[in-house]
């Protein structure tokens, strides 16, 4: 028996991108002047064509959670706003990337064409940069998965904010038209396993997340904000299982007091 532990990946897609090289050889045979950035730009739409797949969605009565700090829960309580940060803000940096065969493939014809490949990493990164996107958990059982509220929470004194997803999808698609860059809202489950649109790609083993976006394409800051004053009263809370029944009923005084409905789960 071959015991040196290795455990292959059989996720691993090894996408045929024969196909696509010889698209852009082409194009650049029949426009031997086109120049480095105009260049670039057309492989990234090539690329997008062929990975613009809509995202799977839950029911509109599944119950997602945003995991939030103290701090970024307080801010919450005061602001009543969703923060929508920017794809390249987040700590994995694979964040809308464009995908390892593709990127791989781009590299090695910018090469054979003498072409400068940091022009194409510099305008993937730009395109990532013109994301934002707000991040959210499916829940299905009565216990959260504990790493969670350590990564995203900062542990068991953190809280999480729930809502139907119908209902925040609903809300987000009239309020994203007046800020997306294209008016457009995209929302569903995150894909570990194959590719889809570019937001909704994340790398495998982030899985255990379960995580929906909601995601729009906006060239004017790194974060929007949306309000959720309108539809503050169908929010709840989540408190950890961890957490201390004396921090538990601080947080449940805390969240009726700035008018939150009693609609507060804390699984023990």
């Amino acid at each position: 028996m071959n015991d040196d532990h290795y455990i292959a990946n059989t996720k691993n897609a090894h996408i045929n991108t024969s196909e696509f090289e010889n698209e852009i050889l082409d194009n650049v045979n029949n426009n031997p002047q086109i120049k480095d950035e105009e260049l670039v730009e057309l492989i990234y739409d090539k690329v997008f064509s062929r990975i613009a797949n809509a995202p799977d969605e839950p029911n509109d009565d599944v119950l997602i959670c945003r995991y939030l700090t103290p701090i970024k829960f307080i801010n919450f309580l005061e602001t009543r706003q969703i923060v929508f940060p920017i794809a390249t803000r987040f700590s994995d940096s694979r964040e809308c990337t464009v995908p390892e065969d593709y990127d791989n493939a781009v590299l090695k014809v910018l090469c054979e064409l003498n072409r400068s490949g940091a022009i194409w990493e510099k305008y993937v990164k730009s395109k990532a940069s013109s994301w934002n996107i707000s991040c959210w958990t499916e829940i299905h059982d009565y216990f959260d998965d504990h790493l969670m509220w350590d990564a995203y929470a900062g542990g068991k004194d953190g809280v999480g904010i729930t809502i139907r997803y119908g209902q925040l999808k609903s809300f987000f698609l009239n309020s994203v038209k007046k800020i997306a860059q294209d008016g457009h809202l995209h929302c569903g489950r995150l894909n570990y396993e194959t590719i889809s649109l570019l937001p909704f790609n994340k790398h495998n083993m982030f899985r255990n997340e379960k995580e929906v976006r909601f995601a729009f394409q906006s060239c004017d800051s790194d974060m929007a904000l949306i309000s959720v004053d309108k539809i503050f009263d169908l929010f709840g809370v989540r408190i950890s299982p961890a957490a201390e029944p004396s921090h538990a009923e601080m947080i449940r005084r805390m969240w009726l007091k700035y008018g939150g409905a009693d609609r507060i789960q804390h699984p023990t």
